[in-house]
């Protein structure tokens, strides 16, 4: 018997992820791959871009270029780190604060319906197996990009 890919749908299920938040923030003019990292500065505001980077596991380079359109958009600003003048503090701006509800709520959604089905010690245990699964990867990758 052939065995199922869990590649494949997790790919599916991220890119199914992608469309909905595309469509779900095309009025904030905000897309998928620039959302999280709203989310990571609701958690920690006032953060570099490479502890950002570094919390995400995305690269600098594409760090660099989601905060700076970021930045255009008046979400958030970037400000010299006063102990590193090679770094960049970036924090939210009061527009990057007030979208803080809606984003929740469109993630919180999001949840609700991939979860429909699950029991909450399903779901519970989902996100265990997809975190080892995750940090599986990041071993194998060391988090190259």
């Amino acid at each position: 018997m052939k065995k199922e890919s869990i590649g494949k749908w997790i790919s599916v299920l991220h890119r199914q992820f992608q469309i909905y938040l595309n469509r779900e923030l095309k009025d904030c003019d905000i897309n998928s791959s620039e959302y999280i990292f709203l989310v990571n500065l609701y958690e920690k505001d006032g953060i570099s871009q490479e502890q950002l980077s570094a919390n995400l596991f995305i690269n600098k380079a594409a760090t660099a270029r989601a905060i700076s359109r970021l930045e255009t958009l008046g979400y958030v600003q970037r400000t010299r780190d006063p102990l590193d003048g090679r770094a960049y503090l970036v924090t939210l701006t009061t527009k990057g604060i007030e979208m803080r509800d809606f984003i929740k709520t469109k993630l919180s959604y999001w949840t609700q319906t991939i979860s429909t089905g699950l029991t909450t010690e399903e779901a519970d245990d989902f996100i265990q197996k997809i975190k080892q699964m995750s940090m599986n990867a990041l071993a194998e990758t060391k988090g190259d990009e």
